[in-house]
């Protein structure tokens, strides 16, 4: 539990110097600065391999499954790798949502920032609360599953038609 506060911690001071010391006041970020700081956080989330590292082999988490140091850092970084590479697409997804609300370039970090910030806190909520109601209610997980399946349908068959966010009540009310 120490080791999760610890890292809880971290990603709260990384985050607090990411906006409020380096990019305290809104500014168009370059390539190169783009470039320096992913360079960065690649570089701090590499190095935490060293913690997974340590942490296994000084039994600091919980092993059920007996898996030595090599292989918890080894499963990590391919984690980490395959999440890095998933991402890519949202760079072009964030790109029309910043267009499509032109989001002026000087804002779109800080707009970012509390989107993923946004995520993360939503995305917690929605596991905590899931598993709740899947520990209470075993059958809601084929709930779960029409939805995706619901979800997925709608996905196949919808229009190729230019999606206009103007035209969604939620954000623009008339």
């Amino acid at each position: 539990m120490l080791l999760w506060i610890i890292f809880i911690i971290f990603l709260l001071i990384a985050l607090i110097i990411d906006l409020g010391i380096f990019n305290k006041n809104p500014h168009v970020v370059s390539v190169k600065e783009a470039s320096i700081w992913s360079v960065i956080w690649v570089s701090v989330a590499l190095l935490f391999s060293i913690v997974i590292y340590f942490a296994f082999d000084n039994k600091w988490i919980s092993n059920p499954t007996h898996i030595s140091p090599y292989t918890a850092v080894v499963k990590y970084i391919t984690g980490y790798l395959i999440e890095l590479s998933l991402s890519v697409d949202n760079i072009f997804i964030i790109a029309v949502i910043f267009s499509s609300f032109a989001i002026p370039k000087k804002y779109q970090h800080e707009v970012l920032f509390y989107g993923v910030i946004g995520a993360i806190v939503f995305r917690a909520l929605m596991i905590y609360f899931g598993i709740a109601l899947i520990n209470h209610f075993t059958w809601i997980t084929y709930v779960f599953g029409i939805f995706l399946l619901i979800t997925a349908y709608k996905m196949l068959v919808q229009s190729d038609e230019e999606y206009n966010p103007k035209k969604v009540k939620v954000i623009y009310s008339d």
